[in-house]
């Protein structure tokens, strides 16, 4: 976040640490010169301004997010990060001293990442602790409002976000908003953007809060972050994650969710891919499978109904989560005849599925596509 989010580990929090900006406690990890730099840069703007610095939440929303947090953000179900291949790039629009850098790169080591801090001793720290022993992560000392659009000027696109947004900032109360909507429009077809929100999401009826609602629930999920998530930060504000994926090209809008079986040229591959980049270019792949000394076929058939995972079914029917598909199988979707109903199969991850809410939910949303077929009555 930045008003109550992202970086750093768990530790206990003091009451010190409120009038102490964090990046002074947390900078130098990887270059004690830039914690030299940063009190330098501290004392002179005390001398310069008469008033002693102000906490970092307080003049630019900084929060750090706790590495538990932070894996947890770059991991199933909240992204598919681990499963991108290698040279995908990834997107970090807020990256403090770089805790959700360290995340992705921990999550898959075979991606790119860019990082946007505005700064400059926050951007010091990340490119010093991260870029220069990492050249898969490049660091860009800028504001997300200007590197956005540097960005779309230049065609830039990214595979995933992952981002932990200012919440607020004196002269704008609700930048996250701008934020997640900027990062979305960066996100290319198919990609998974998870971001720290404020819990205001859920409740607030003003049009910007109802207008952003609307859209996180069309194209994903929001959910509610325990108390004590931002505790490590010396934070105790109420948070949302919320994740999104944008709509594979030539998708019907809001049909994804209903599954279909793609009957294109299947492609040998060596092993089964499941990104989205897979589903546009390969929905069909057969592999050699040791184990059962033969080909196997898989198809990518839709989306969740509720998160829009994408998922996956083999034509032999063996769907089950644990072995090859994983989190994107679809063998646990919902087929109307088990029902006694008539239409088409909604799409159901193993991670919706494995609770009851959530069961039940899908369910629900899955009887608006359902009929009950027409029985005639037995002759007189």
């Amino acid at each position: 976040m930045t008003t109550s989010s992202t970086s750093g580990r768990h530790r206990p929090a003091r009451a010190a640490s409120t009038t102490v900006p964090h990046t002074v406690r947390n900078a130098g990890r990887g270059d004690p010169a830039a914690r030299g730099r940063l009190v330098d840069q501290l004392i002179t703007d005390a001398l310069r301004t008469g008033a002693a610095p102000a906490p970092d939440r307080a003049r630019d929303g900084y929060v750090p997010t706790p590495e538990d947090l932070a894996d947890e953000l770059c991991d199933v179900p909240n992204t598919d990060l681990r499963f991108l291949p290698a040279g995908a790039v990834v997107l970090e629009p807020s990256a403090g001293d770089g805790a959700l850098v360290a995340a992705i790169r921990r999550a898959n080591p075979a991606v790119r990442v860019v990082a946007v801090e505005p700064n400059p001793v926050r951007a010091a720290v990340c490119t010093a602790d991260h870029q220069a022993a990492d050249p898969a992560v490049q660091v860009h000392t800028s504001t997300f409002e200007q590197y956005a659009a540097r960005a779309t000027a230049d065609g830039i696109m990214f595979d995933g976000v992952v981002m932990n947004p200012p919440f607020a900032l004196p002269d704008d109360p609700h930048i996250w908003l701008d934020h997640v909507r900027m990062a979305w429009h960066l996100l290319r077809p198919g990609g998974w953007l998870v971001a720290v929100v404020p819990d205001s999401l859920s409740y607030r009826s003003g049009t910007q809060h109802a207008d952003a609602r609307a859209f996180i629930e069309h194209h994903g999920s929001h959910h509610r972050l325990p108390t004590d998530a931002f505790a490590a930060s010396g934070s105790m504000s109420a948070c949302r994650v919320v994740r999104l994926t944008k709509p594979l090209p030539g998708a019907a809008t809001g049909t994804e969710h209903l599954l279909s079986v793609p009957q294109h040229q299947p492609v040998r591959v060596t092993a089964p891919q499941l990104t989205a980049a897979a589903a546009v270019a390969m929905p069909v792949q057969v592999w050699f499978d040791g184990w059962s000394s033969g080909d196997r076929t898989m198809r990518y058939q839709g989306r969740c109904v509720l998160c829009r995972w994408l998922l996956w079914g083999r034509d032999d029917g063996d769907n089950d989560p644990r072995g090859v598909l994983g989190p994107f199988s679809a063998g646990l979707s919902l087929d109307p005849a088990e029902f006694g109903m008539a239409g088409p199969t909604v799409g159901l991850c193993p991670s919706c599925a494995s609770n009851g809410a959530g069961y039940r939910t899908g369910y629900q949303q899955a009887r608006q596509h359902w009929t009950t077929p027409h029985r005639s009555r037995p002759g007189r």
